[in-house]
């Protein structure tokens, strides 16, 4: 039967649909497609030159004949072999993400994991004579150090993983994995490859090796998880604390810098939580960019905390120079609706000096055309940013407390983000290396683009610690008073966003 392979190896072909289908319901096809496609070709790659072609990545072995006589290969590679690269690189990446890992750290703790799962899955293969996967390779005579598999294997999963990790790095962004389905999949997968893995290399006589591969992937998710997560603390007297929200890294990092130091992070699943002792009745909360990361971070936000929506956006028009200061009184959904925010709050942050009113379009992904921005200027928004709606629409939901917004701009119709609009993908917290060395790739011609972004967003950072440092009176006596949220501003309430009309 020629469908034979793909139920004889289903663990691999299964893992692999499970996994890419999760990526293109939370991420869509157009990232999807590339992640699967460019994963198969990269690992593809090294084990045609490792088995058949020049000596490769994993050093040189054979694929036996015998054993794959019923599988589907490509120049001698079985295809099932190939293809479970992919769907292992994706459930790491998003498991060392979960746990919390950022930066350069998260593609090298989830290619480290990689190599601690195959320190029991090769020699458990090798084996496959004994068990149901059949004899399917072999290392030259004397060439296995790790129970018959060769020391070149490692260093090989090591840099082929590394490679794929990078790759889906460049599509996921630098965003730190929530809780969500793709992510329990993620642990139930290789929770399920180590509980395999480990069984048959009792039963095949290799048990030591299952010892050091699960050791090795406890040490990785203690270095990737860094640093525990308290419970949610309170401002004071058992009532919720102030959250500045910040979506982006750069963001957070400018309003600790202007708030000074002492600042602690602790994980979550929805935001990166900055604390300090000295100020309990403030937080700052970090929650990636876009409508739904902010959506998320606002479900689990205590009722009644007052929140500053607090970060860069863009101007509609070059009324607004660069570096200034943007109050939001009210912002235009995705849906056409205008929403206004608490009227009280955004007179007395316009009266503390802050900044000026501001009308606020919340969009996904951004708008940097010229005639985009005049279109949106026309519905009445003055500045572009992609969070407030969210934390509005959520906190609807959940009666109590004041959302404001404050914005800093740094780019306008004529000084456009231009290529860096691409940088960002939802949810992410910065630009991923990977994308940033891409685009100057494929873009040499436009690093200036992103030179002069970079300068602009420095004045954009200076001015938004600025301008939160000024809002820190209210914010503090926002935490101070009780919260009825059917007052205003003066009781110390809010009341629900008010959905204003759908003309503006």
């Amino acid at each position: 039967m020629i469908l034979t392979p793909l139920l004889a190896r289903w663990y691999a072909f299964g893992p692999w649909v499970l996994v890419l289908v999760l990526i293109w319901r939370q991420f869509g096809w157009r990232r999807a497609l590339p992640i699967a496609v460019g994963g198969w070709l990269i690992a593809f790659g090294a084990e045609w030159a490792s088995s058949a072609g020049p000596v490769g990545p994993f050093g040189p072995y054979n694929y036996q004949d015998r054993g794959l006589g019923h599988d589907w290969r490509l120049l001698g590679v079985p295809l099932f072999d190939s293809l479970s690269f992919t769907w292992l690189a994706v459930c790491t990446y998003v498991l060392t993400g979960w746990l919390g890992a950022r930066g350069a750290r998260r593609p090298i703790l989830a290619a480290l994991a990689m190599v601690a799962i195959d320190l029991v899955v090769d020699p458990v293969a090798l084996r496959g004579a004994s068990w149901w996967l059949g004899a399917i390779y072999s290392y030259p005579a004397g060439s296995g150090l790790w129970y018959g598999v060769s020391a070149l294997n490692y260093l090989g999963w090591f840099l082929v993983g590394l490679t794929l990790q990078l790759w889906i790095a460049f599509w996921l962004g630098g965003q730190r994995q929530r809780v969500s389905l793709l992510g329990k999949v993620a642990a139930l997968v290789v929770a399920g490859v180590m509980v395999q893995s480990a069984a048959l290399a009792v039963l095949v006589g290799v048990g030591p090796s299952a010892l050091a591969a699960g050791a090795l992937l406890v040490c990785l998710g203690i270095a990737a998880r860094g640093l525990h997560s308290p419970a949610p603390a309170t401002g004071g007297g058992g009532r919720p604390p102030a959250v500045i929200a910040c979506a982006l890294s750069s963001e957070a990092e400018a309003v600790r810098r202007a708030l000074g130091s002492g600042w602690v992070a602790q994980l979550r699943d929805e935001y990166t939580r900055w604390t300090r002792s000295r100020q309990p009745a403030i937080e700052i909360w970090e929650t990636g960019s876009g409508l739904a990361a902010a959506g998320a971070a606002a479900r689990v936000a205590p009722s009644g905390t007052a929140v500053l929506v607090a970060g860069v956006g863009g101007a509609c028009s070059d009324d607004w120079p660069l570096g200034s200061t943007a109050i939001g009184s009210r912002v235009l959904t995705g849906a056409n609706t205008w929403l206004e925010l608490d009227p009280a709050a955004h007179d007395r942050l316009i009266a503390l000096g802050a900044g000026r009113s501001a009308r606020l379009g919340s969009l996904e992904t951004p708008v940097d055309s010229e005639r985009g921005r005049a279109r949106l200027a026309g519905r009445g928004v003055e500045i572009l940013e992609m969070e407030t709606a969210a934390w509005l629409t959520e906190r609807e939901q959940s009666p109590g407390g004041v959302v404001l917004a404050l914005r800093t701009v740094t780019d306008t119709p004529s000084a456009p983000l231009g290529v860096a609009a691409e940088l960002l993908v939802p949810g992410a917290t910065g630009p991923s290396p990977p994308r940033v060395a891409w685009l100057v790739l494929a873009h040499p011609w436009r690093v200036g683009d992103l030179i002069s972004l970079g300068s602009r967003q420095r004045t954009a950072l200076d001015a938004l610690g600025r301008a939160v440092t000024t809002c820190l009176p209210l914010l503090n006596e926002l935490t101070a008073r009780s919260v009825d949220h059917e007052g205003a501003i003066g009781a110390a309430g809010s009341s629900p966003a008010r959905d204003m009309n759908h003309s503006g």
